[in-house]
């Protein structure tokens, strides 16, 4: 089962990475690419990474 500590830092994460990428889509239409990517690429790695270490943390 996964702890409640997991649950609330994981919902944390998506809500940083829905705020980032609704960033990004912003910036997209005002036509700078380049930042875009790298925006979405920021927050693709904040939430996955921190996962990542939860849960190989473990083993």
């Amino acid at each position: 089962m996964i702890p409640v500590e997991y649950i609330v830092l994981i919902a944390f994460l998506l809500c940083v990475a829905f705020y980032t990428v609704s960033y990004g889509i912003w910036i997209w239409k005002k036509r700078n690419r380049l930042g875009a990517v790298m925006i979405f690429l920021v927050a693709i790695i904040a939430v996955i990474l921190p996962i990542y270490i939860l849960i190989f943390r473990e083993v």
